[in-house]
């Protein structure tokens, strides 16, 4: 299973998830993953500090379908 496919499997229940949520199911490098669905996939990923050190994030609209 591919980075994007689990970053997918995490957020598309639109919930906010915890960093290290993502870091433990997607990969330590999950932001670049993040960063590849915005760019190539036409997602839009909200982030929100959770606290001082640990954001949250959570896909704010549909994943397109190719």
């Amino acid at each position: 299973m591919t980075k994007l496919e689990k970053l997918t499997q995490v957020l598309e229940d639109g919930g906010w998830h915890s960093t290290g949520e993502l870091v433990e199911k997607v990969g330590h490098r999950f932001s670049a993953t993040i960063h590849q669905a915005v760019k190539d996939q036409d997602w839009q990923v909200e982030k929100r500090r959770h606290d001082a050190k640990t954001f949250e994030y959570r896909l704010s609209t549909k994943i397109r379908q190719n």
